[in-house]
């Protein structure tokens, strides 16, 4: 949420995404709805009613997908530990929006096998069951008991729609994965889904919202502020203002819900931040062992971790630490040490080092607030919809607390159906079962004949974009088929489409949200001067702002792992 201003000396230069948005603003004065925040519960919410034809000005402070959206464990999970909080219709609801995912996002979320390792056959079990009874708060060590009585509650509430595989459970050693500690009695493995661009999905829900015939603008980096009955905004890297009277609020600002309702007036605490941290990990031998599995295992206290691969790279988390700041982006030494221990712990035979982080990510969980204390791992992570109304002259305003991303779809309609019943309008379409753009059919032979690519460079764009290459494609010609410098998995025409289609602006949003450059091998200083270099053609941005930018992310531990740097020079 920073306030800093980077001016752009032509903010039309930018002819595709910033341009267009900012076109369709300037002949927007009353729009139907104006969401606050771009995560992936604001554009669901967004897509969503666009299709229903209402019209919609969505903005963020920072960038789209940043937060918690883009700090998730790239998981589409029913999550199955809820089971012990009791909290049900989140389960069944997650079990079926998981399904829907991998149904009509294939090419994005595929189905993930993760295994868990037990040492325990009834341990933890008493304490599980007065935690199921409201007699406790306390988490304890899972047992198999436990494990397999909560899976089939859990698998009951995934076979409604597009079922997964059911579990299995391993009780002989000589058929354990290798390297699992000694004291390991048995190995139970069952199915979630996995959403290997998360980003992605949310910029192709962007763009399909876009795409509609109702009035709909998507900004990033601007601020607002609230003038009498108008809402004020004001473009971060150019001159533009507008004021807006919208019909409907909807404060999907995540871990700012709080204080975004302070600046319309209002006082909430709606809210319990808890953030968590994950490492990339670039470790050959632990993502050879893992063998496309996901692990789900004890860190030695009774307290569960996640790890997983993601492309050349394994993802370990999550930390919870509760924080009152919704700008908290650090990830402190603890809780590196702590992740660094866990995954220690998994496989007896293979040593994780620090010099293996090659980036991390932290975000805030907007969780609800409830009565009572409790551990950050036992808060509720169900979602509600809150309406207010902070003063006459302003419309209601609906704020999307908690929830988690598996659910945004469900979460994002339930906001559209309240939208619709204040509107007085009714529901024309449904996203229930409406595939995602980039599901369509698409090959990388069509690719190759059609966008005359090479065979190479059509199956990365089909794997990171499905049908949408066609789009990356017509941008991946001539000089920007070259790879970029030191990251040959990416070439400029996609950094292009970054800038032109979704709306990328700085390096970090490059970087974080627009590609997976921090992950591989890690992000290397000799790439930050090519992207400057086409962020600055693409948007006339000023040199001296990008190159204090290529500073900040040289020293952002999130950006660079344990890899941090100072160029030369540099203050």
């Amino acid at each position: 949420m920073t306030t800093e201003t980077h001016p752009i000396t032509d903010p039309l230069r930018n002819h595709g995404f910033r341009a267009r948005n900012l076109r369709a603003l300037k002949a927007i004065e009353d729009p139907d709805v104006l969401i606050l925040g771009g995560g992936v519960n604001g554009v669901a919410t967004l897509r969503d009613l666009a299709l229903n034809g209402v019209s919609c000005v969505l903005i963020d402070a920072g960038d789209f997908c940043a937060g918690a959206s883009g700090a998730s464990s790239r998981m589409a999970h029913g999550g199955l530990r809820y089971l012990e909080g009791r909290e049900f219709r989140l389960v069944a609801e997650s079990a079926r929006e998981r399904n829907r995912l991998i149904a009509n996002a294939g090419h994005i979320v595929k189905t993930l096998k993760i295994t868990v390792p037990l040492s325990h056959w009834l341990t933890g079990l008493a304490r599980a069951g007065f935690r199921f009874m409201g007699l406790s708060k306390r988490s304890g060590p899972l047992s198999l008991v436990a494990l397999e009585g909560a899976l089939r509650i859990y698998e009951a509430f995934g076979r409604r729609e597009h079922p997964l595989p059911d579990h299995e459970t391993l009780l002989k050693r000589d058929r354990f994965p290798s390297g699992l500690p000694t004291g390991t009695k048995a190995v139970v493995s069952y199915y979630d889904g996995q959403i290997t661009q998360p980003e992605g999905l949310i910029f192709e829900m962007l763009g399909e919202a876009l795409d509609q015939e109702a009035e709909v603008v998507a900004l990033n980096h601007v601020c607002w502020n609230l003038a009498q009955d108008q809402i004020v905004i004001e473009d971060r890297f150019g001159p533009a203002r507008f004021a807006l009277r919208p019909k409907v609020i909807v404060n999907a600002t995540g871990a700012w819900i709080d204080r975004t309702n302070a600046e319309l007036g209002g006082r909430t605490q709606y809210l319990r931040g808890i953030k968590g941290a994950h490492l990339v990990l670039d470790n050959a031998d632990l993502h050879r062992r893992m063998n496309g599995n996901a692990y789900y295992f004890d860190d030695g206290t009774g307290r569960m971790v996640i790890t997983l691969p993601v492309g050349d790279n394994v993802l370990v988390g999550t930390t919870e630490v509760e924080t009152p700041n919704p700008d908290d982006q650090a990830v402190s030494g603890d809780e590196i040490a702590y992740l660094l221990t866990a995954i220690n712990g998994l496989f007896s035979d293979i040593e994780v080092r620090h010099d293996q982080i090659v980036s991390m990510t932290t975000g805030i969980r907007p969780l609800r607030r409830s009565e009572g204390s409790g551990s950050a791992t036992s808060a509720a992570r169900d979602h509600a919809l809150e309406e207010d109304r902070f003063s006459d002259s302003l419309p209601p305003v609906l704020s999307l607390v908690g929830g988690k991303w598996t659910t945004f779809r469900a979460f994002g309609e339930e906001t559209a159906d309240r939208v619709l019943a204040l509107l007085g309008r009714t529901r024309q379409v449904s996203t229930a079962t409406r595939q995602y753009p980039g599901a369509a059919p698409c090959t990388a032979q069509e690719l190759v004949r059609e966008r005359e690519i090479d065979a190479e460079l059509a199956h990365r764009l089909l794997h990171r974009y499905g049908a949408l290459a066609r789009d990356v494609a017509g941008l991946c010609t001539g000089a920007d088929a070259l790879a970029l410098r030191q990251a040959s998995d990416i070439c400029r025409g996609e950094i292009r489409y970054a800038i032109r289609r979704r709306g990328a602006l700085t390096l970090e949003d490059l970087i974080l949200r627009r590609t997976r450059l921090s992950f591989g091998h890690g992000l290397s200083a000799d790439t930050l001067p090519e992207l400057a270099d086409i962020l600055s053609e693409e948007t006339g941005r000023g040199r001296d702002s990008l190159n204090a930018e290529i500073d900040a992310v040289l020293s952002d531990p999130r950006l660079m792992g344990a890899r941090i740097t100072k160029r030369e020079g540099a203050a």
